[in-house]
């Protein structure tokens, strides 16, 4: 449970993930690490209350589904004591970011400095529920089609599946992480511009400060708090990010200044645990844009062996000219087991069900799958 906790800090996490190779005669060694996913999938989906003329539109669908990344990692500690740094992720499978996260880090006895395309400091310093299955916060495979979400984040304003503060997502920042102290760590990011992410460059361009329906200069604040107590393992967790308007578009919804926070727990005791998180923010939409989500879940692990119940709650406001008042909700449980055949190989499997009323394209959603797959981190 502790290297659990531990893991998903902001100063553990990128350790974990991959190794970065040792200096050789003050050069940086190449390291590669990373993961990959595989996942045969059993999806019942039950569309209703269709528009006139539509029809239900439910299926059945088998699938094959597939993610993962490989890590370029190095880093070498300077005479002084001065640890330096990088990791570059590529998308093992083609995808729209095919090298999404590069970054470059200095690290001292002061603390932690990140500079290029990462999360945020509340993103990676968050606790969410515990999942023995898929995971229903942010999967990397999601197995549903979402009924709300139009593609447009600000028409509507759809429930999120995350409790994540992840507006700014990878796009290039800068990131400072304090040491650990007594168990507390903080984290503060600047993001100056969202609009260029992962292996985009930022060369040129891209110093607008008037887009249509478009946010610049994110800030964002992280805390947690990990420790040990007579053999209860607690981690603690809350954050905010704000992000500031650049221009209204007259035929979209008005936008307004992004603020969200968020807060996680989690809590470990012989073998189980226990957790969850909350996200609230204003959709970034000046009226009747809220979002809520929140999510809690349960795990028990003994040897190889880990079983657990997750669930994941979402609500949206919806009142904007380009939608039907009203609020959109989505629900979704998860039964998952996981076996390690070893430290690398894990086999996942999961049932999980999904409800979602979406007053926004008025319309219902009934659904479950089933997954069943391995994952590798090497």
């Amino acid at each position: 449970m502790k290297k659990v906790l531990m893991g998903t800090t902001a100063i553990g996490a990128v350790a974990l993930m991959a190794g970065p190779a040792a200096a050789q005669d003050g050069k940086i060694s190449l390291g590669v690490g990373g993961y990959y996913e595989n996942f045969f999938t059993f999806v019942e989906q039950d569309f209703d209350d269709s528009p006139a003329g539509v029809g239900d539109n439910d299926y059945n669908q088998f699938n094959v589904r597939q993610e993962g990344e490989i890590h370029f990692t190095g880093e070498t500690t300077l005479d002084n004591g001065l640890t330096v740094g990088f990791q570059a992720q590529l998308e093992a499978v083609t995808q729209g970011d095919q090298i999404d996260e590069t970054y470059l880090y200095f690290e001292g006895s002061w603390g932690r400095l990140v500079m290029g395309s990462e999360n945020s400091a509340p993103y990676l310093m968050q606790y969410t529920a515990p999942s023995a299955g898929l995971g229903l916060n942010s999967p990397n495979i999601a197995p549903f089609n979402q009924l709300s979400d139009t593609g447009a984040p600000l028409v509507p304003p759809a429930p999120n599946t995350s409790t994540l503060l992840n507006l700014t997502s990878d796009a290039n920042k800068i990131t400072y992480f304090t040491p650990r102290f007594a168990g507390f760590q903080l984290g503060a990011s600047y993001t100056p511009n969202i609009d260029a992410r992962g292996g985009d460059r930022q060369s040129s361009g891209l110093n607008t400060e008037e887009d249509n329906d478009d946010y610049n200069n994110f800030f964002g604040f992280g805390a947690n708090f990990v420790e040990s107590f007579n053999g209860v393992d607690v981690a603690i967790a809350g954050g905010v990010e704000y992000g500031q308007e650049e221009e209204n578009n007259p035929a979209t919804p008005e936008i307004d200044d992004y603020i969200a926070y968020s807060g996680g727990v989690n809590v470990g005791f012989a073998g189980f645990t226990v957790g969850g998180s909350i996200l609230h923010s204003n959709g970034g939409v000046e009226s009747n844009g809220d979002v809520l989500v929140w999510d809690v879940g349960v795990t028990y692990g003994q040897g190889p062996w880990e079983v657990g119940v997750t669930y994941l709650n979402g609500e949206a406001e919806v009142g904007t000219p380009a939608a039907t008042n009203g609020e959109d909700d989505l629900h979704r449980v998860e039964i998952g087991a996981n076996y390690r055949l070893s430290p690398g190989v894990r086999v996942i499997g999961a049932l999980q069900y999904t409800d979602e009323e979406a007053d926004s394209v008025d319309r219902d959603e009934d659904a479950w799958g089933v997954i069943i797959g391995t994952r590798l981190d090497f």
